[in-house]
């Protein structure tokens, strides 16, 4: 303090009070600059700062291969670097070196049982080829038989025709009938002879008795029985068979025995002469008319011989023959079918074996993989990294020896350090700032007063499942961060904390303010502002900004002083809230949003950070606001989402044991571990239809373990700031 010359006319006790004065006026001063700030105008630079770890840009993470879970009995020291190909975990296998053992068995009788199948099946095929050949030679036989009957088709036969015969047996059926001897003969020269005796009336109907007109029909009968398919004109044509020779025997017979009884009539009429003049006895000619009686039926017989042949015998062996091909030709198809039933089944029985076989020689190929598997060797060199048993909320315990793993649990990390990186989260409400190329610096927590330069090369087009934890409504983005430099010493190590801050932007000439000096009343942000008359709340719109400050476009100008923090003995203020926008009305016709009657209530002090926010304020957990009630399904998820997905499934262990613990007991927990077990298989084969199911029956079962848990409310000026984005009075995730 500058000291002044006082004037005469001021006594001590004045100068006293006035020094006691000014001295209160400075301790005044001092509380205010230590609560106020002085708007100025200046450049505010727009940044997105995060928390994380450095990770290696390449990295090779050592997996266990075996089925189920199994024990580490051995395990690498974590920090050792190791060559490709050097021992890095043995797990205890004993289990399924019994299991294999008994499986060498099951693929043994397999292999058995398939050669005896293949055995069967070629002997099943020579005995369906002896079926096959015996029928075909039935029904070849049965073809030769009828044939024979019926004469050869198109053949060169020397014996003739069918219609050949059947031309000798019209000729014969045509022949005109005998005449009795009624006239006187006449001699030689012309004159008459001697009349014969007059004939007896049973004589006269002996000689007439026969007439071969009768037997006309049987020409029609047998072409009828030579023909095939009613082909009559081929029936003709064929060589004469069976039934032709036949049927000229039959003929020959008859004209034989009818030119007997012409002989047998002469000797008979002769003999009567003879007797009527007494130059035979009685006897004599009883005898010679005894044998043209006889001779007589012989013709007749002979006949009726023919009638019957025809009729009856040869119809009756067209038949037989015909019925024996057919019943030949119906039996190749039989023994046709069967064989091929036969072989169906014999296929069914070798396919069914072959596959018996394949199943259990895969099964014991796996046991050998797995065995195999039990001894880690590293893919490639790198440092040993242990991996978390339980990715909870808690980063969950390093593996060691002595734990169990399950199939395809992370066991080992093996990173590439010469190159690093940063994957972080960034919020919803600044994701819009992120973009690929911009420029980042990073802070590791192990160097600090270092800074590491790098560039954003990635950022994820859809908000990560896996966010949060579970059930959070919070939505964030996977962005990843390159180094510019390189770490060929390995100073820079993986899973080393640091914190990254990305350059979205430099806004120019404006007025920044600290984050903590502006408030919110619902849908108004204000500012404590140092007047004449004292502190008063000033409404304020708010701009872009950064974790520190945030810009001021209306109600402040510079040199104005403000407070950080509201002064003793203010009150909350309460301002009119701005009119919240109508909804336009549902066009005529227009549906009504699915799942809702009424529309959506436009309460300005609900919803996550409130309706000027453009950040992540948190609901009520059960009946969550905004993103959280509409997070992806599975089948939905990019392949990058998927696999993170699936590696954030290790932190559920940690609700198995909480759920353990908890009012289910060991109950609830077998449950959860069940359905958390499903899903990852489900996964594992890409059924993401089933895994969904899966995971809504783990997360229903995570509710009713945890009970209903409230979160805070998105109220207040914390929740999401002005203009949008991170609320002021609330830190960036992870910020300073």
């Amino acid at each position: 303090m500058t000291m002044h010359r006082l004037p005469q006319n001021v006594s001590l006790v004045a100068f006293a009070a006035l020094l006691a004065a000014c001295s209160n006026g400075e301790q005044a001063q001092q509380v205010i600059d230590a609560n106020s700030f002085t708007v100025r105008r200046d450049d505010l630079p727009i940044t997105v700062r995060e928390n994380t770890e450095l990770q290696a840009l390449r990295e090779t993470i050592v997996r266990s291969e075996v089925e189920g879970q199994a024990t580490i009995i051995f395990i690498a020291p974590e920090g050792t670097l190791v060559k490709q190909g050097e021992k890095l975990v043995e797990l205890d296998v004993s289990e399924l070196v019994e299991k294999r053992a008994t499986q060498a068995i099951s693929v043994a009788k397999a292999d058995a049982a398939l050669t005896q199948a293949k055995k069967e099946k070629e002997i099943l095929e020579k005995e369906l080829r002896t079926k096959t050949n015996t029928a075909k030679t039935n029904l070849n036989i049965a073809d030769m038989e009828l044939e024979k009957l019926l004469g050869r088709k198109a053949g060169s036969g020397t014996e003739g025709k069918n219609g050949d015969m059947v031309k000798r047996l019209q000729d014969l059926v045509t022949k005109p009938a005998a005449e009795p001897p009624s006239a006187a003969p006449v001699a030689t020269d012309g004159t008459a002879k001697e009349p014969p005796a007059p004939a007896l009336p049973e004589e006269v109907d002996a000689i007439t008795a026969v007439n071969p007109a009768a037997y006309a029909s049987l020409v029609a009968r047998v072409i009828g029985l030579l023909a095939i398919d009613d082909d009559r004109d081929a029936a003709l044509l064929r060589d004469m068979g069976d039934m032709a020779n036949k049927i000229l025997q039959q003929v020959d017979t008859i004209r034989l025995a009818m030119a007997d009884l012409k002989v047998k009539e002469d000797t008979y009429g002769y003999s009567r002469k003879l007797a009527s003049r007494a130059f035979i006895t009685r006897n004599e000619l009883e005898k010679d008319r005894l044998a043209y009686q006889s001779q007589k039926s012989k013709v007749s017989l002979a006949w009726n011989d023919l009638d019957l042949l025809i009729n009856y015998t040869l119809l009756r062996e067209r038949y037989k023959l015909t019925q024996d091909r057919d019943n030949a030709l119906l039996e190749v198809e039989r023994v046709q079918g069967s064989n091929e039933a036969a072989v169906i089944k014999a296929d069914s029985d070798l396919e069914s074996r072959e596959a018996e076989y394949k199943l259990a020689k895969e099964r014991l190929d796996n046991f050998d993989r797995q065995i195999k598997s039990a001894v880690i060797t590293a893919p490639t060199p790198g440092t040993v990294v242990y991996a978390r048993i339980d990715r909870n909320r808690g980063g969950g315990e390093a593996v060691r020896e002595g734990v169990q793993v399950r199939d395809r649990q992370e066991i080992i990390i093996l990173p590439d350090t010469t190159k690093m990186r940063c994957v972080i989260k960034v919020q919803e409400a600044q994701v819009d700032k992120v973009m690929r190329g911009q420029a980042a610096s990073v802070v590791v927590e192990a160097f600090q007063g270092e800074t590491f330069t790098g560039r954003v090369t990635n950022v994820a087009p859809v908000a990560d499942s896996n966010s949060g934890w579970m059930t959070s409504d919070r939505k964030v983005y996977t962005t990843v961060v390159e180094l510019d430099s390189d770490n060929p010493d390995g100073r820079l190590r993986s899973r080393m904390a640091a914190n990254v801050n990305i350059m979205v932007e430099t806004v120019k000439d404006t007025l920044p303010v600290p984050l903590q000096a502006v408030a919110r009343d619902r849908m108004v942000n204000y500012v404590w502002k140092q007047t004449p008359d004292g502190a008063k709340a000033t409404p304020v719109k708010a701009g872009r900004q950064n974790s520190e400050r945030v810009e001021i476009l209306e109600g402040l100008a510079a040199g104005d002083v403000i407070f950080l923090k509201p002064p003793a003995g203010v009150q909350v203020p309460k301002f009119e809230q701005p009119v919240a926008p109508t909804p336009a009305p549902l066009k005529e016709g227009a549906a009504a949003p699915a799942g809702n009657s009424a529309p959506a209530a436009t309460n300005p002090g609900t919803g996550p950070g409130g309706p000027t926010a453009g950040g992540e304020g948190r609901g009520n957990r059960n009946g969550r606001q905004g993103g959280g009630a509409m997070r992806k399904k599975l089948a939905e998820m990019t392949p990058e989402e998927l696999s993170d997905y699936t590696a954030g499934l290790d932190r559920m262990s940690g609700m198995v044991d909480m759920a353990r613990n908890g009012p289910g007991g060991e109950e609830a927990a077998k449950e959860m571990e069940t359905a958390l077990s499903s899903l990852r298989k489900a996964l594992d084969a890409k059924d993401l239809a089933t895994a969904q199911t899966h995971q809504d029956k783990l997360r229903n079962l995570m509710r009713a373990s945890m009970g209903n848990r409230g979160g805070n409310g998105a109220g207040g000026p914390g929740a999401g700031g002005p203009g949008g984005g991170e609320g002021p009075g609330r830190a960036e995730r992870g910020g300073n």
